[in-house]
């Protein structure tokens, strides 16, 4: 009976040190060359160079609005536009702030509103390389007919110090935990 339970912990451990790796290797690749043009762009905040990267790729013309969805409802206007590096005229014209989501899921559902909201079909997702896979996984749960276009923003690797690493493991698990879910709810539809 204990070879059996070493096995079955074997294999419990080898799964998840290999869904790991693919987790990290699935969050640090960006397709090559720049994006393919769409409806708009939301940048999930929270991490360094989200934004600015988000407002590079409006100003590049890969969308026509940009969403900075989850922004501290505490910080006014005018600071997040100062952060985001982007002209008065721009902001004003082409980018809206959502503050009313407090995690991925609130992302999700505000993005998912305001893609509705202007009858957007195709959206560029901007968040950071360890968020990625989460990201897209309930994006995708809350407007299955979007299509989405991750660009992940560069970040130090899971092996660069404890703290990233941490950072890296943790999103694993919510990863895993919100692959769980969404495995479970489409079975159930």
């Amino acid at each position: 009976m204990l070879s059996v339970l070493r096995f079955v912990a074997f294999v419990v451990v080898v799964s998840a040190l290999v869904g790991f790796a693919l987790f990290v290797r699935t969050g640090m690749a960006n397709p090559p060359g720049p994006p393919p043009h769409a409806d708009g762009i939301v940048v999930l905040t929270g991490g360094e160079g989200r934004v600015v990267s988000a407002v590079e790729l409006l100003q590049a013309g890969h969308g026509s609005r940009l969403l900075i969805s989850g922004a501290n409802p505490d910080v006014g206007l005018d600071a997040v536009r100062e952060a985001s590096g982007a002209t008065r005229s721009l902001f004003a014209c082409c980018i809206d702030v959502g503050q009313e989501a407090a995690n991925t899921i609130g992302n999700a559902e505000e993005a998912a509103r305001w893609a509705r909201g202007n009858g957007f079909s195709s959206l560029i997702v901007v968040t950071s390389d360890y968020h990625m896979p989460r990201a897209m996984l309930e994006l995708h749960a809350a407007m299955p007919a979007v299509a989405l276009t991750p660009r992940a923003v560069k970040g130090p690797p899971p092996w660069t110090d404890a703290r990233t690493a941490r950072r890296w493991v943790v999103e694993f698990f919510k990863y895993a935990a919100v692959y769980a879910r969404e495995s479970v709810r489409l079975r159930r539809a």
